[in-house]
């Protein structure tokens, strides 16, 4: 057997140093292979946890509705009072204050009657237009003003009326028309065609746009009927308040009628009188000439 030299340990040390490195670099391969999959597992199943949470939170976004189209109404409102009669002017005016206050674009005046005469036919009415959002509020300080006068409310009807389907026709017909006035002008500025044609074309410009100009003006009057609700407003007297000064008023009142009627009564008769005169003396001519020549005849029979 060979002795074994110095330089024949050097290379056994470095061959097992080298195996050893070996195994160690073996043993960190499959142990970053074996992590590998825990760390992807964690992340699977992080996420669906990470979505469930942001589905609890209740400012989590959703889907979008789709949206709902409300039916456009038009509101009349007919309202009926009784109060005293020395109070309805006093409540009417009071109303009338109550539409001033809110101002020209919530509230507007169309009209105002009162009667005028004794006071258990003492009438009045009035008639507004008030914006529909707040035309349950007014009605209620409508009530709240005829209590306070000593009246109490009647009748109360509010009557509707969809235009939801008039609104969308003309808008549509506005398009319509619109776009038959675009290809016209545009046919008008290209002046192709012979003449007549022109003058046909400038015809039915002129009448797409009467008609657009019709078709916008009713889409406005719409839109302002379904913004301002109608309210008609009607005063009644309960009973007249009994006075002496009343009493007073009322019999000199009937003295005057009566006094103007006699008036009234003797000047047709007069004046009947006069217009019959001349045609009743002409008739009484002729009976007084027969009567005359009857006397002279009876006259000379006796003699």
């Amino acid at each position: 057997m060979r002795a074994f030299t110095p330089q024949h340990l050097v290379a056994v040390a470095a061959a097992a140093s080298l195996a050893a490195c070996s195994a160690n670099d073996g043993n960190s391969g499959r142990t970053e292979q074996s992590d590998v999959p825990t760390a992807a597992e964690s992340v699977v199943t992080e996420v669906p946890a990470q979505q469930a949470r942001v589905a609890q939170k209740p400012g989590a976004e959703t889907p979008p509705k789709l949206p709902v189209s409300l039916p456009k109404l038009t509101y009349a409102y007919a309202l009926s009072y009784l109060l005293p009669g020395d109070k309805i002017a006093a409540a009417q005016d009071a109303h009338r204050d109550l539409c001033e206050e809110m101002g020209p674009a919530r509230c507007q005046l169309l009209g105002l009657e009162r009667g005028v005469g004794e006071e258990q036919a003492s009438n009045a009415k009035l008639k507004l237009r008030v914006a529909t959002a707040e035309a349950r509020r007014f009605q209620v300080l409508l009530d709240h003003e005829v209590t306070e006068a000593g009246g109490r409310p009647e009748n109360a009807n509010i009557a509707t009326d969809e235009v939801s389907k008039q609104i969308v026709d003309t808008e549509a017909r506005i398009r319509q028309r619109e776009l038959l006035v675009a290809r016209l002008t545009e046919l008008l500025r290209k002046r192709t065609g012979r003449t007549a044609d022109l003058l046909d074309t400038e015809r039915s410009v002129a009448q797409a746009q009467e008609e657009l100009d019709q078709a916008r003006g009713w889409l406005g009057e719409l839109k302002g009927r379904v913004a301002m609700s109608e309210f008609e407003i009607r005063y009644a007297a309960i009973v007249p308040t009994a006075s002496a000064q009343n009493l007073g008023t009322y019999l000199g009142e009937a003295a005057q009628g009566s006094g103007a009627v006699f008036t009234v009564g003797l000047r047709f008769f007069l004046s009947l009188a006069i217009y019959l005169l001349p045609w009743l003396t002409l008739a009484a001519l002729p009976v007084l000439a027969y009567r005359t020549l009857r006397r002279r005849r009876v006259a000379a029979s006796e003699a």
